[in-house]
């Protein structure tokens, strides 16, 4: 600051000098001042003047500077700010991509039970197979002998059906039975394994066994034994003896068959869904390596060790019902599921969702398929009831048609 003034004075000295030599009555006004005095305050402003000059260009040339380094470290910040966000970018790119694959082919714990599936068909065609033997002389095997008698040869009359169906009951004597009669030979002891194995209808359901048993939609061989007997007692049971041959070939014994084979044809539609439930509660051999590669999922595994029945546990193979049991239930009544669920994304839950929706669809076409047996057997009955509501009437409206009894 003292150097800008002392700038500033030499200044203002040397433009007095400059106006006195431009006019030299200024000049004399002053007094004859020397010019040589004035010319070396000239030459000394000057030089301030030029010394000034420098300063500010340093000065100037400093800010200058100054404004162009600033530049550049905005310039270098910019750049490294875009590079930083670029490298991030790329980064988060490279992750979605990544995740995305991830999601797309990434191959969950639970993909091996979705192959059970595909052996649907399968199954459904063995259990129908099985179906065709359950009937009277089908071939299907009944290990109990009296059962097997009682289901397999021709109808007897009916106190001798009746007599025999008491004592295969023996077997399966219950805790009403031998309150009643215990101790006679139809009831000789309540029975431990299967009391009431013949007259229940859960015996059809849930396999006969124990009081209190759980259900068992896969049956062994003596429950399976049990629901034919049921069957046997509660559809086909005697109605009147099978003609002998030289009995047959008379006309009133034609005539007999010709009623009894009307008759079995309405008690086979009759029976039908109970043999359906039984032949469906067999051990299916097509449900096999289906549940063995079904189990390497360990929420699959889960719910069989909760849910299986003892027969599939022994034979490492489920009925087809069961088999549907397993499948529904191992998507909903099986919490190890909900792992599964959370852990599946993009692509894999939408395969999931149209995996349970294609079951739906396969239950609703089962469904559909029982509720057109449903209307065949009440078909059935309302002929049965027609037949038997007009068969009078029309009997008698033919007694009073003019030369009916020339026919």
């Amino acid at each position: 600051m003292k150097k800008t003034k002392a700038i500033f004075a030499g200044t203002s000295i040397a433009l007095v000098a400059l106006a006195m030599l431009a006019e030299p009555e200024l000049a004399h006004a002053f007094g004859g001042i020397d010019s040589g005095a004035i010319v070396a305050a000239v030459n000394a402003v000057n030089r301030s003047v030029i010394a000034m000059n420098a300063s500010i260009s340093a000065l100037l040339y400093d800010i200058g500077e100054a404004i162009n380094q600033n530049g550049q470290k905005t310039a270098r910040t910019v750049e490294a700010a875009s590079k930083a966000q670029r490298e991030f970018n790329t980064v988060q790119e490279t992750n979605r991509r990544l995740e995305d694959a991830r999601q797309r082919y990434d191959i969950p714990t639970s993909i091996c039970s979705e192959s059970a599936s595909g052996g649907a068909t399968g199954i459904a065609q063995a259990a129908a197979m099985t179906r065709s033997s359950i009937r009277p002389g089908g071939g299907a095997t009944i290990a109990n002998r009296s059962v097997a008698a009682a289901v397999n040869t021709p109808p007897v009359p009916q106190p001798a059906d009746a007599a025999r169906a008491a004592q295969v009951h023996a077997q399966y004597c219950d805790t009403d039975d031998y309150a009643a009669y215990g101790g006679a030979r139809t009831c000789p002891s309540v029975s431990s394994s299967m009391p009431g194995g013949d007259k229940r209808f859960d015996t059809i359901i849930n396999g006969a066994g124990p009081d209190g048993k759980k259900p068992d939609p896969t049956f062994s061989q003596e429950q399976t034994d049990a629901a034919r007997m049921y069957v046997q007692n509660a559809i086909r049971r005697s109605v009147g003896a099978q003609l002998r041959k030289s009995e047959a070939d008379t006309q009133a014994g034609a005539q007999y068959l010709g009623l009894m084979t009307q008759y079995n044809a309405i008690i086979s539609a009759a029976a039908d869904p109970l043999e359906q439930m039984i032949a469906d509660s067999q051990p299916n051999a097509a449900t096999k390596p289906l549940l063995q590669e079904a189990l390497t999922s360990p929420s699959a595994r889960a719910y069989y060790d909760l849910m299986a029945s003892p027969k599939a546990r022994s034979t490492g193979m489920m009925s087809s019902r069961e088999f549907e049991l397993f499948e529904v239930g191992r998507r909903y009544a099986n919490t190890e599921y909900q792992s599964d669920l959370q852990a599946m994304s993009g692509d894999n839950l939408t395969r999931e969702l149209i995996r349970t929706a294609s079951l739906g669809n396969w239950l609703s076409m089962s469904i559909r398929t029982e509720l057109q047996k449903a209307n065949m057997l009440n078909g059935m009955m309302l002929a049965s009831t027609a037949r038997h509501e007009y068969e009078s009437l029309l009997a008698d409206k033919y007694k009073a048609v003019p030369g009916h009894a020339g026919r």
